[in-house]
């Protein structure tokens, strides 16, 4: 495994910008993006994938990430975007085991673990279009997790599921050996399991923090609203 790191990145969409000075992603990082919507979570997500193109530098070990052909660094990414729809009337089964260019699919017990954590096994006969909405986020993250990556990049992965679920999830995933950045809505979800936290604004990074070194006032800066911490949760002030 080698690491992500990334210098002097600026990306435009419309009248955003996204600009970011450094930033480097270890292996087997558990890293949580938080900030208001709108606030770059995303299009970071999407840059750091190879699916957005973006100015300034990204290296992996000695090599240019950026220019990597996708099929290389496919078998080194996966990517999970907010919604992710299916034109075919796959089964959940062959949905999991499609992979994008010549990434590598988990075979054996490390598979079924993965379906074990999203509660799939069940699902597998059933097609997509078929699902509930929190069905067909737990197909679609069994999808990304049954790649060999070394980098997973999920936009908001527990928005549509149900508490226990998440939870689920939640567990399995920090357990993995994969770096994960995630866009996370929940706060409290983010901090009972993720590591790192990367705290944005207007396009910019403003905190990189440890889970110990989080604190409310660095949220309220970001979010914009009172906040106290009761142990390891914070809670807007009425």
């Amino acid at each position: 495994m080698g690491e992500l790191t990334c210098r002097n990145l600026s990306c435009s969409r419309g009248e955003f910008t996204l600009d970011l000075t450094t930033l480097t992603l270890a292996k087997g990082e558990k890293i949580a993006l938080l900030g208001e919507n709108g606030c770059g979570k995303s299009t970071l997500l999407q840059v750091l994938a190879g699916l957005l193109p973006a100015q300034g530098e990204i290296h992996y070990g000695t090599a240019r990430w950026d220019k990597l052909d996708p099929r290389e660094r496919a078998l080194h990414a996966a990517y999970l975007p907010q919604e992710a729809e299916v034109l075919f009337n796959l089964t959940v089964d062959e949905l999991v085991q499609l992979t994008l260019y010549s990434g590598k699919l988990l075979h054996g017990d490390e598979r079924r673990a993965v379906l074990e954590a999203t509660e799939t096994l069940p699902l597998l006969d059933r097609t997509y279009p078929s699902l509930s909405g929190g069905e067909k986020r737990r197909a679609m993250l069994a999808r990304v997790f049954c790649r060999e990556a070394e980098f997973v990049f999920l936009d908001e992965p527990t928005a549509p599921l149900d508490l226990r679920h998440a939870a689920q999830f939640m567990r399995y995933a920090v357990a993995a050996p994969c770096a994960i950045v995630a866009a996370m809505h929940d706060v409290n979800l983010a901090v009972r399991y993720f590591d790192r936290f990367l705290l944005m604004k207007n396009g910019r990074i403003l905190f990189d923090r440890q889970k110990c070194d989080l604190d409310a006032a660095e949220l309220e800066a970001v979010y914009g609203i009172s906040l106290h911490r009761c142990n390891d949760h914070f809670v807007p002030e009425r």
